[in-house]
């Protein structure tokens, strides 16, 4: 009997690839039968093709760490276009499965499935909060507080703060999410809304708010472990 075929993954991000900080928190989750690909919207991009990206005044923007470990901010509409044309060249590429990186991107349409984290995030959590009182998130800009929504409207009221998961201070970064975990210590549970939150940033938010705190690739890697398995 031929052994059976590795399973395929590709993976996206918005910044560059490879994302250090986010596909080593999902890889174990996922089992060594899987390979997993990673592309970047800005990998091979100079300096005139990342300041093209640059966000405009008044529009939403994102957040996304590059190479050197520093944050960079995109204008979102510019990214999403950007990743789309990404992820249309790897579409044809036999993946069994193509994932953007990120909780807040618009994807275009593909042949390959395609796991969709801000929607696999947005469902569970609409889902969850049926029964709450309120919700609170987290996501990396403070430029984001006021603008966030999320894919499916929530029956309970929201708290929406900002901590970077790409803080180069590690001590101010440390304080960031305390300070987070306190604002949201009434609320009935926490979701971290931006796949590059790791688990030591989960922990953070959970001990300072003492409320149970969701981390969105983590949904997003056990949902993507049964399609894969």
């Amino acid at each position: 009997m031929s052994a059976l075929r590795p399973r395929r993954v590709a993976f996206f991000t918005i910044g560059q690839s490879p994302r250090s900080d986010v596909v080593p928190e999902m890889a174990p989750l996922l089992g060594e039968h899987v390979r997993i690909d990673e592309f970047g919207a800005l990998d091979g991009l100079d300096a005139a093709g990342l300041a093209a990206l640059a966000p405009r005044p008044g529009e939403y923007r994102f957040a996304n760490g590059v190479g050197d470990g520093a944050q960079i901010e995109l204008d979102a509409a510019a990214a999403e276009a950007r990743l789309a044309q990404v992820m249309r060249e790897a579409d044809a590429a036999g993946y069994d499965v193509l994932v953007p990186l990120c909780t807040g991107t618009a994807i275009a349409p593909m042949r390959t499935l395609v796991v969709e984290p801000q929607q696999v995030v947005d469902h569970l959590v609409a889902g969850l909060a049926q029964h709450c009182r309120k919700v609170g998130l987290v996501v990396p800009l403070e430029a984001q507080v006021d603008a966030f929504h999320m894919a499916v409207p929530l029956e309970c009221a929201t708290s929406v703060v900002h901590a970077s998961p790409y803080e180069a201070d590690a001590g101010r970064a440390a304080e960031r999410f305390t300070q987070a975990g306190q604002d949201l210590a009434d609320c009935d549970f926490v979701v971290m809304h931006c796949m590059g939150y790791a688990e030591r940033m989960r922990q953070a938010v959970a001990q300072a708010s003492g409320r149970p705190v969701l981390l969105s690739n983590r949904l997003v890697a056990q949902a993507l472990a049964q399609i894969l398995e």
